[in-house]
């Protein structure tokens, strides 16, 4: 009897450290990867009342790294857990979907890795060959992230207990993605027509003779640029609300 409670024991143990590795799996992609590339993306030009810096970095930039740091140490433990799960070896493509879950999570761990060797070793912002960093850096976090997603979609359609109702979160938290990033790629579709619109007002008035100038009024145009930036940070954070919203039912169930 002994015996038998001690294996049992053991075998939960075991199954913890796969929980783990999904629990902060789900954190790291679900609430950490998708801010940290929102703020890269639309938030850098927001600012918290007249300070658009932080610890003399910008702010977008700051919350950035944070994020990304983030996703990448957590990552990195999950990598740690699932191998200590699997006692140090790769599953067999006998597997199945199990088998195609660790190569494409293989993927995503790799393009962590990168991201952070990247990050640490990133010319200066006024070097010539920024341009290559900068698309590296986007390529590769593109491309993990969006392999994160059918990566968690697969490996839990293999559950036999609570399937459905990860799913179901799993796919409404996809939607949201779809949604949150189309609104903000409108806004921004709109402050960069409402910008070049203020440029051409500003071309204009100066090819009149300097003794009578039009008036140009263009602070109501930047008013309404940081309205729109503020609604695009409000739309960030209401992300990561959901985000964790979701992730947490999705943990849940994983435990049950």
């Amino acid at each position: 009897m002994a015996t038998f409670r001690e294996e049992e024991v053991e075998g939960e143990e075991d199954s913890r450290f796969e929980y783990a590795h999904g629990t902060v799996m789900v954190l790291a992609w679900m609430v950490f990867a998708s801010s940290a590339i929102l703020f890269a993306r639309y938030g850098r030009k927001v600012h918290f009342g007249s300070n658009d810096k932080l610890l003399g970095e910008k702010i977008w930039f700051q919350i950035h790294r944070f994020m990304a740091c983030l996703t990448t140490v957590l990552t990195l433990l999950g990598f740690f857990f699932i191998l200590v799960q699997a006692k140090g070896t790769w599953i067999g493509t006998d597997e199945g979907r199990v088998f195609v879950h660790s190569v494409m999570g293989g993927i995503v761990v790799c393009c962590a890795l990168i991201q952070a060797w990247m990050a640490l070793f990133r010319c200066h912002p006024d070097g010539s060959y920024r341009f290559i960093y900068n698309w590296l850096h986007r390529l590769t976090g593109v491309l993990a992230y969006f392999l994160s997603i059918p990566t968690i979609f697969i490996i839990i359609t293999t559950f036999d207990a609570n399937r459905t109702g990860m799913i179901v979160i799993l796919s409404l938290w996809s939607a949201w993605v779809v949604i949150i990033v189309i609104i903000l790629e409108i806004i921004r579709f709109g402050i960069g027509k409402s910008s070049s619109s203020g440029m051409e007002k500003r071309n204009g008035a100066e090819l009149y003779d300097l003794n009578g100038p039009p008036s140009v009024n263009t602070e109501d145009d930047d008013r309404d640029t940081a309205h729109w930036h503020n609604r695009i940070l409000i739309l960030i954070l209401i992300n990561f609300i959901v985000s964790i919203a979701l992730a947490i039912p999705l943990i849940v169930l994983l435990w049950k």
